[in-house]
């Protein structure tokens, strides 16, 4: 047996071993599942919601067990005391609570990512283990130290994992992320994280990793939704969104640009002419303006009053709302008094009044053009729905009772809770959010009610919240519980519209293209959250991309930056990454591409047609020729890669708007193996 082969069936004992405890953890995930179906036939029916939240924990361990079973184990550390930890993605304890693999975003996994050579961390050797299904099919020792250490194969974990090639969709880089990625991931989450690198770098890997690990490390912040992933295309997000399911998360949205307002889903752009237009901040006051404008269909005459008149009444109703702060939808009793007076106090009909001021949807006031509507009018919607406000509800209060028994569900509570839970003992919530912010467990039982005050009094004072006294409530999921008496009562919200979209943590990709609209749909989302924001200006495409990134943090509304760069290549070889620099914007730093090999075919031909016929691979067209061709359109590629890609006609691309050479730089950057161009044109540059 060679020691290869010996070293493989040391990892695969160990592997078999994890696979094994995995089946077990199933088993039990199943009885706690039927434990909690089980409570619905017997006991009492305040026993309901743990039997929900028994039945919802066993789903989701279910869940996160079979996800996480492709290729769990990927890693070994060697350390110079004599430790040993399998790095995997998903933390494996045997029967006796002991590690069998490392969860790789835990601390203890850290090393994994960031010793080097100079830097060991007190790592031997690094070994990444290569898996099909439950079995072991090669391994990689990066040998750290000047260690004797045994039993080292493979040609070198870094080498290896750049010769691997690409797969259909995109697999996470967990097992070959570097140290400055590393960084990135698990940079703090408060202020704004600035992620910046050209092709190849990872950023996207690490944007995506960087959401999981947020997840892992603040659960309870961070869970049920509160982490919003921004892409710039439908297509890049489908191609990502196999990712953080692998990496054990499936809690984040995960939204293009097109479909980041509720109920609409664009995905075609409009020419760049019209996207400067439509992105502009002078749309703000154009779109207000039309929301106070009198609809198509209202009636032009009320009594005396002729529909000059009304014109003018419009204005005034507009005069007195801005004063006061009331948006459109909300001005339905400024208009019953403007026209009130005009007609002497004559009291104005529900019927004229619904007519004439009637509750609007963006919609209503920018309809789709041809029933379609663009990536860039999304933002412009978006920025309606501020400035229209919510449709008047005249909702009479449902008695607390009332609302648990209609409503299944999370609602967030108004002030600080205390409950207990089956499973997590005494649970401590906090006004906005769903998940509690501490957990007692069960070292104080379900009748400890003064210890369990006591416990969660002393979080609320480390809080600076002085407790007098405790009331009943209701937590998050209606049960019943315990409510704080302040010595200084939290500040009343005097907005009692629900809120939509509350994120705290929200990361963009390909950020270098937002424009200003898009800047403040996003920051919208944004307001109370911090955030990830990864880029390149290299590939700014967009007629209204920013020129800096201050620039851009500023349209934001954020502070508080870290920079952090990915200036090294890991995916596009350098024998393309040096043919695109041809195309890179003045002024900007090329990336070091760390990749041997790959291969560049320049061929011009006769008959495209002709010629694509005998290709394979990725075939990137100018949009205009995309359809004809049976093409990816260009403007759809961006942060997409392929192991081949085959460009036509780089000077159409060039040609077709006013960043071209941008979206020619993009395009020449998707290849993570071999790039072909066709071209019938001269090129848009000189080798």
């Amino acid at each position: 047996m060679s020691e290869a082969e010996n070293q493989i069936a040391i990892e695969q004992q160990v592997v078999d071993k994890v696979y094994s405890r995995l089946e077990v953890m199933r088993e039990q995930a199943r009885e706690l599942k039927a434990e909690g179906h089980g409570r619905a036939m017997s006991g009492p029916r305040t026993g309901l919601v743990e039997r929900d939240a028994m039945v919802l924990t066993a789903a989701a361990k279910l869940s996160d067990l079979d996800s996480q079973e492709e290729g769990i184990v990927f890693g070994r550390l060697d350390f110079d005391d004599g430790d040993t930890y399998r790095i995997g993605r998903l933390g494996v304890r045997d029967a006796d609570r002991e590690p069998l693999v490392v969860d790789w975003r835990a601390p203890a996994a850290a090393p994994f990512y960031r010793a080097t050579p100079g830097e060991p961390l007190g790592v031997d050797r690094r070994r990444v283990i290569t898996c099909e299904g439950p079995k072991v099919v090669w391994l990689d020792d990066d040998v750290l130290t000047k260690a004797d250490v045994e039993g080292v194969v493979g040609e070198g974990a870094l080498l290896a994992s750049l010769t691997r090639e690409r797969g259909e969709h995109m697999r996470d880089i967990v097992s070959t992320i570097q140290r400055e990625q590393d960084e990135a991931i698990r940079a703090p989450a408060h202020g704004v994280t600035l992620i910046t690198g050209g092709p190849g770098t990872g950023k996207t890997q690490v944007a995506l990793h960087r959401a999981a690990y947020l997840l892992y490390s603040d659960r309870g912040r961070f869970a049920d939704g509160r982490v919003l992933v921004v892409g710039p295309s439908t297509v890049f997000t489908e191609y990502i969104g196999r990712v953080l399911p692998g990496l054990g998360e499936d809690s984040v949205h995960l939204r293009a640009i097109g479909e980041l307002f509720e109920g609409v889903v664009a995905t075609r752009r409009d020419s760049a002419e019209v996207a400067k237009s439509k992105g502009a901040l002078r749309m703000v006051k154009v779109l207000t303006d039309l929301a106070w404008e009198t609809p198509p269909k209202a009636p032009g005459r009320l009594s005396t009053l002729e529909a000059g008149d009304l014109a003018k009444a419009r204005l005034e109703i507009r005069k007195r709302c801005e004063a006061k702060g009331i948006k459109p939808n909300g001005a339905r009793a400024e208009a019953a008094q403007v026209l009130s007076e005009l007609l002497d106090g004559r009291e104005i009909s529900d019927a004229f009044l619904n007519a004439w001021w009637p509750s609007l949807t963006p919609q209503d006031v920018l309809p789709a053009q041809n029933g379609e509507w663009s990536v860039d009018d999304v933002p412009l919607l978006d920025e309606l729905a501020e400035i229209l406000g919510r449709p008047e509800r005249q909702a009479a209060k449902v008695p607390e009772w009332q609302a648990r028994e209609l409503r299944s569900g999370t609602r967030l509570a108004e002030t600080f809770v205390l409950s207990w839970s089956l499973n997590d003992g005494w649970q401590l919530f906090a006004p906005g959010l769903p998940a509690p912010i501490a957990q007692s467990g069960q070292a104080i039982d379900h009748n400890g009610y003064w210890s369990a005050q006591r416990w969660a009094s002393a979080i609320l004072l480390r809080e600076g919240h002085k407790v007098t006294s405790w009331i009943d409530g209701f937590d998050p999921y209606g049960e019943e519980g315990f409510v704080p008496v302040l010595a200084e009562p939290l500040p009343v919200v005097i907005d009692s519209e629900p809120a939509d979209d509350v994120y705290l943590h929200v990361i963009l990709d390909e950020a270098q293209d937002l424009s200003p609209m898009e800047c403040r749909m996003i920051a919208r989302r944004a307001a109370h959250a911090s955030m990830t924001i990864v880029g390149d200006l290299g590939q700014a495409t967009h007629p209204l991309a920013v020129q800096s990134w201050a620039e851009l943090v500023q349209r934001l509304g954020k502070r508080q930056v870290r920079t952090l760069d990915l200036p090294t290549g890991y995916r596009v070889p350098q024998v393309i990454a040096d043919f695109a620099e041809l195309a890179l914007a003045p002024g900007i730093e090329p990336t070091r591409s760390f990749r041997p090999g790959g291969k560049l075919e320049i061929r011009q031909v006769d008959d495209l047609a002709a010629a694509i016929a005998q290709e394979t691979g990725a075939i990137i067209a100018p949009d205009h020729l995309a359809a004809s061709l049976n093409a990816i359109p260009v403007s759809q590629i961006k942060g997409l890669e392929y192991d081949r890609v085959v460009l036509i006609e780089p000077a159409d691309i060039v040609a077709a708007e006013p960043r071209g050479m941008n979206r020619l730089y993009v395009a020449l950057t998707r290849a993570v193996a071999e790039l072909v161009i066709l071209h019938t044109k001269p090129l848009p540059f000189t080798r």
